[in-house]
């Protein structure tokens, strides 16, 4: 239904209205904080919403992995002002993309134990039509369930990109530590230093508009727009429920998966 508005919004711009008014790009790891990142961003001047989400899979009914040139023509067909929500792999190719299209590149990741501990309540019992609920719906316990989402699938990876969580992750994390990236923890932007992380968003963004922007009256607006009750795949939202629900034999096995990640990416170890 909006693809006509939004192909009739490319058709009038011109390059001075992408430097007024940048496209935004929400990027996540999945199971990441992807609508508290959104709603903030929904802020923005000048947003507009066309329901367009890129990700570096195709629809959960089917999940192919695309390739970099796909997503890279997918983030070509941003319009001004617009809010894309993404979970893109890092690639050159795919940086490249969003460059040349000026978007303002916000990135939120977070501790890969919560991740897989959401993974695996979203996939067993949330999302129904998503291509590996049969394996998690399967799991005899919800702690097996958590040890798939740990370890993958890879002997299903003939017909299944699911690797390991540590895999997983480090398609992400090359968007980490850039300067046109704005990269933000999920536990850091829940947590006391908020205001000063949005205020950061919004200095961030306000660089890169040609558009004239009171920082501080971005950022009050940014504040304001966070509530997580409006996110339909919202459980708990906070940090460190593994601690309660994982397993010793869940700590073992993520240790020999994703263990390196946590050091290098600065979570707490076990």
């Amino acid at each position: 239904m909006l693809k006509a508005p939004r192909a009739f919004a490319r058709i009038c711009a011109d390059g001075g209205s992408y430097r007024s008014r940048p496209p935004a790009l929400a990027n996540s790891v999945p199971k990441s904080g992807t609508h508290l990142l959104d709603q903030i961003l929904e802020a923005l001047p000048g947003r507009r919403n066309f329901g367009e989400f890129l990700s570096s899979m195709t629809s959960s009914f089917q999940f192919r992995r695309r390739s970099p040139d796909e997503s890279s023509a997918a983030l070509r067909t941003a319009v001004p002002g617009e809010l894309v929500r993404a979970h893109l792999f890092f690639d050159p190719a795919v940086a490249a993309a969003i460059a040349e299209t000026r978007y303002v590149h916000y990135f939120i990741y977070r501790d890969p134990r919560d991740v897989v501990l959401s993974e695996a309540h979203y996939l067993r019992s949330l999302n129904r039509w998503h291509r590996l609920h049969p394996f998690f719906r399967d799991a005899p316990s919800l702690d097996e369930a958590i040890a798939i989402s740990i370890r993958g699938l890879p002997e299903h990876a003939e017909k299944l990109y699911y690797p390991p969580i540590g895999e997983r992750f480090e398609q992400y994390a090359g968007w980490i530590g850039r300067d046109d990236v704005f990269a933000v923890k999920f536990e850091d932007l829940i947590g006391p230093r908020q205001p000063e992380l949005i205020a950061a968003m919004a200095e961030f963004y306000v660089r890169r508009s040609e558009t004239p922007v009171d920082a501080s009256e971005l950022a009050m607006a940014m504040q304001a727009n966070v509530d997580p009750g409006r996110s339909h795949t919202y459980r708990k939202g906070r940090s460190g429920g593994w601690r309660e629900r994982f397993s010793p034999a869940n700590c073992v096995l993520f240790e020999e998966h994703a263990g390196a990640v946590l050091a290098k990416y600065g979570f707490e170890p076990f």
